[in-house]
This record gives C-alpha cells, structure tokens and sequence, in this order.
C-alpha cells in the first residue's frame, strides 16, 4: 500500500505523522500570526499536483490493486 500511495502524489515519498507535526508547530508558532481562515492542506501535493485524468487512473489502479469494484 506504501509504494502505491507514493505513485499517486507529487512529493515521491509516502507523509510522515511528522508532516503533519510540522505544520501544526507553524499554525501554533509567531511565524503563522498573519494566517487567517486558510485550510492547510498536508498531503504531498495529492489533491492539486495531478490532472483529473491521471488522478482518476491512478484512483482506479489502486481500487484494483485492493480487490475494489471499479468507482
């Protein structure tokens, strides 16, 4: 499942509980002060790095690499 999610993101590396750590620690710290009604998305890039279309593949290798009906 690992080196199936990597495929799917921009950043070629599965997210660490830290990646997410991290941003919380800038949300929480004097260098984020100015952020204000802003969804911090921590995901590698998933949701904006990729085409629909390649999005939609991908979606449909990983259905079938779980045993998935096809969405």
């Amino acid at each position: 499942m690992k080196g199936v999610l990597e495929t799917m993101q921009p950043i070629r590396r599965s997210g660490l509980p830290e990646d997410i750590a991290h941003a919380a620690l800038w949300l929480a710290s004097d260098d984020s002060t100015f952020v204000n009604g802003h969804a911090l998305v921590v995901d590698g890039g998933l949701i904006g790095g990729r085409q629909w279309s390649e999005v939609q593949q991908r979606r449909g290798m990983l259905r079938s690499a779980l045993g998935l009906s096809p969405a």
